[in-house]
């Protein structure tokens, strides 16, 4: 290779250098999320464990409010961890991204000496140089548009990776609150008949407790009773409960006929009042952000190309074929997933 062609390559070497490889070590961070997230699936599974066999060995209010708060930080470990597998994967997508512009670039690169070689001692004429500089400068934006097209991927991977450090950490259980709700000495209601005051106060507090926070009941098709937020949400859930079996339709929009998944919200939605964006990957923008742990009946999973509703009791419901009812979960055919959204 000329000195000149070898100059003229120059640039096109130092962006193959700039981007690296993209091999990620198999024993580098990565690798220490997922080992983070295992751990933290395994203290859940010792949290559901204990709080199951409080079941037979405490029984009352005061227990229930306790079973209620260990669950509720079993479900914020379960969601910790299923942020570190996304940031984790968001790494291997960054790896792959940066190892296509590589290969992109060398691809380039030896594009560029072979149409260099094939010029052959032309190149020393003046008609012949002007001819490589030309295909220097050709190869050279083809070799941009490559660059740029990762730091666009990388980008945003990057905004992806920063909305989940922004999340707001699990809260731990206040104690204060705690302490008080089990603060009924212990009473055990099992067995209890319903007339007796035992039953009596248990039900009444736990009606009260209900009461007081405002939530409204829903009865899933399961037979468990899940609570909403509000009448909104409730109105928004029962909507999309009423169209279970409803065939699944690319692009339908009509309920009782055809729904696809973003139809399927936008209607149980309006139903409630709320105008939801035609596109499953936009109806995040109609709501924020919330952690897996903090779901409530009405919320949506997102993905890149889908969006469930969640109906409560660790379910969702989703345009399938047909509408149906299924566990939360943050996978999809390979989709990317976006989050859990409460609609303003």
């Amino acid at each position: 290779m000329s000195g000149m062609v070898t100059a003229l390559a120059a640039p096109i070497r130092a962006l193959l250098d700039a981007v690296g490889s993209g091999s990620l070590p198999g024993d580098g961070p990565l690798a220490g999320l997922r080992t983070a997230a295992d751990g933290l699936d395994r203290v859940a599974a010792d949290v559901g464990r204990f709080t199951a066999a409080t079941e037979d060995v405490w029984a009352s209010t005061g227990a229930d409010g306790a079973r209620q708060t260990a669950d509720a930080q079993r479900t914020h470990l379960a969601g910790l961890a299923d942020d570190a597998r996304t940031v984790a994967d968001i790494g291997d997508e960054a790896g792959v991204a940066v190892a296509e512009a590589a290969t992109g670039l060398r691809g380039v690169l030896d594009s560029f000496t072979a149409a260099a070689d094939a010029l052959g001692p032309a190149i020393s004429q003046p008609p012949g140089l002007l001819a490589l500089v030309g295909l220097a400068a050709t190869h050279l934006a083809r070799a941009l548009v490559i660059v740029g097209r990762a730091q666009a991927t990388l980008a945003g991977l990057q905004r992806r990776a920063e909305a989940i450090g922004r999340r707001r950490a699990p809260a731990l259980p206040d104690l204060t609150r705690l302490r008080r709700v089990t603060g009924d000495h212990g009473a055990d209601t099992r067995g209890a008949s319903a007339g007796s005051p035992t039953a009596g106060t248990a039900h009444g507090a736990s009606t009260s407790a209900a009461s007081a926070n405002g939530r409204v009941a829903i009865t899933l098709p399961d037979g468990s009773v899940a609570y909403a937020p509000n009448e909104r949400a409730a109105t928004a859930v029962r909507a999309a409960l009423s169209q279970r079996g409803v065939p699944y339709a690319w692009g339908g929009t009509t309920p009782g006929r055809g729904l696809d998944c973003s139809a399927l919200t936008q209607y149980a939605y309006r139903q409630a009042g709320v105008e939801l964006p035609r596109l499953a990957q936009d109806q995040d923008t109609a709501g924020y952000r919330v952690d897996r742990g903090e779901l409530l009946p009405g919320d949506l999973a997102v993905w890149s190309g889908h969006v469930a509703m969640v109906v409560g009791n660790g379910q969702m419901i989703e345009a399938g074929d047909p509408v149906g009812i299924s566990p939360i979960r943050t996978s999809n055919a390979g989709q990317r997933f976006e989050g859990f959204f409460r609609p303003r």
